[in-house]
């Protein structure tokens, strides 16, 4: 009875110190995973702080936050109230000018005016559309049109409200019919990379993976941190994806693989 207690007593350090190394092996790799995670997450194609040219009061937005919006379409505009009536009266010169240059005209054809006349009636039309031309920029200027197809997130004005030049920023507006994503990789799988090539990448907070295109791997290691950027582009034009979101690739690149030709280097 001694003899199988001092026996199990012998073998009872060694399992246990057996069962300590594997823990500590188990341990270590999960350490390392989690060292190695790579975490980026979705953003905006494009997000584009709005803003005016000119200085001057909203006079119209014609837009809410949330709202859908079209390239070039029209979301707010300045007061033009003054540069209308001069475009009125640049309008009506212009026209005037137009009928005397004709009725010059019909005085040469017989003889009754001068080249001079002429040349003077030319001169003078084509600074009054010139003027016409001016006044109706200056407005232009002073109407705001969406940059891109996309969703208004932030109104900074309302309707009576001034913009100085020292705070432009009437809106914010972000195009989501595409995502990107920065990842910052290490050297080694930054370079299984190029640009134009295609890749998953897993959507954590959806528990989705999509399909993803390579844009742009930097040619500079961040000396800090040691990594590579490479960034990534979501086609979202169906509005699947929310911007925000938690974003890794889906699954490991071999090291010494080119993702953009499915290849192992030799």
């Amino acid at each position: 009875m001694n003899g199988n207690q001092k026996s199990y007593t012998g073998r009872a350090p060694v399992k246990f110190g057996m069962f300590s190394a594997r823990l500590g092996v188990l341990l270590l790799l999960l350490a390392t995973a989690r060292a190695e995670e790579i975490l980026g997450y979705t953003e905006p194609f494009k997000t584009i702080n709005m803003s005016s040219a000119e200085q001057g009061v909203i006079a119209e937005m014609l837009v809410e936050e949330g709202a859908a919006v079209k390239k070039t379409q029209v979301v707010a505009r300045l007061d033009t109230a003054t540069l209308l009536a001069e475009l009125d009266i640049a309008t009506a010169e212009a026209k005037l000018q137009a009928t005397r240059l004709k009725r010059l005209e019909e005085l040469s054809s017989a003889n009754r005016s001068t080249p001079e006349e002429l040349d003077r009636a030319r001169t003078d039309l084509t600074i009054k559309e010139a003027q016409k031309r001016k006044i109706e920029a200056q407005i232009e200027v002073r109407t705001l049109r969406s940059p891109v197809d996309g969703v208004v997130t932030e109104i900074k004005r309302d309707p009576s409200e001034a913009v100085s030049a020292a705070n432009p920023h009437v809106m914010t507006v972000v195009q989501v019919d595409k995502l990107i994503v920065n990842l910052f990789l290490p050297p080694s799988r930054a370079t299984c990379f190029k640009a134009g090539a295609s890749t998953n990448l897993q959507l954590l907070d959806e528990k989705a993976t999509t399909p993803a295109t390579v844009e742009f791997v930097s040619p500079v290691t961040d000396s800090a941190s040691g990594t590579v950027r490479v960034k990534f582009v979501i086609q979202n034009a169906d509005g699947a994806h929310r911007s925000g979101g938690r974003c890794t690739l889906a699954e490991s690149v071999d090291e010494g693989k080119d993702a953009s030709r499915g290849t192992a280097k030799r």
